[in-house]
């Protein structure tokens, strides 16, 4: 299971600069001081970090993938995140506490989280007890549960392209058939005046009719 820090972010939106870090821990101040006490900060750590933020102390870096806390806010409910592991790179503030502990502070989100220095040491997954048994004493290997890491989301999700629009569909001229409207208004001429009309166009040679009260304007008749 994938933990969404940014969607239970402590600030939003994402801060620019430590000093607006430090102004979020001053205007919401019970928020920051109870996600620094979940993820198990002592008051003169927390102390020591809002200080390092209004000093300039705080490092813009990359943040490491694991951090043995990290706080959240889930509709008012503060929690950590034990042995968080972020499933991507993140950009944020770093702030090195004087005891060795490291807090971390995710741009994208704001959720302050610790690393503490413990943490580059070597742990072994095994621990040796002796073992007292009447008269003989032997030594015991005791298992340890393994620590499960937590996969967590720290940035915002990324929005897919809008699709591409369908491709133009190129128009077809179709030519009119021949009984289609348009083109067959030829056929409603009278056939009278298409058979003048093709007398005059080709030269027709046969008699014309004589005129009977007629017109002979356009030669039609013989008088």
């Amino acid at each position: 299971m994938i933990v969404n820090m940014y969607v239970d972010h402590l600030m939003s939106p994402s801060p620019t600069t430590a000093e607006e870090v430090w102004n979020a821990t001053r205007v919401h101040a019970k928020l920051f001081s109870d996600a620094a006490a979940r993820i198990g900060l002592t008051p003169a750590e927390y102390k020591e970090f809002r200080g390092a933020l209004l000093d300039g102390k705080a490092v813009y870096v990359k943040l490491p993938r694991r951090v043995d806390a990290m706080s959240g806010d889930r509709h008012g409910s503060v929690y950590a995140v034990k042995d968080a592991v972020m499933t991507q790179t993140v950009m944020g503030w770093r702030v090195a506490l004087s005891d060795g502990n490291v807090v971390y502070v995710p741009q994208a989100c704001g959720n302050i989280s610790l690393l503490r220095h413990a943490a580059i040491a070597v742990v072994p997954h095994h621990k040796v007890v002796a073992v007292v048994h009447r008269k003989a004493r032997y030594v015991q290997a005791i298992a340890t549960a393994p620590v499960v890491p937590t996969p967590v989301v720290v940035t915002p999700p990324e929005v897919p392209a809008p699709a591409a629009p369908p491709p133009a569909v190129a128009a077809q001229v179709i030519p009119a058939s021949v009984g289609s409207r348009g083109s067959g208004f030829l056929y409603f001429i009278p056939v009278a005046v298409g058979g003048i009309v093709a007398g005059l166009v080709h030269g027709n040679t046969s008699p014309a009719p004589p005129c009977k009260n007629g017109s002979n304007s356009i030669n039609v008749c013989s008088r």
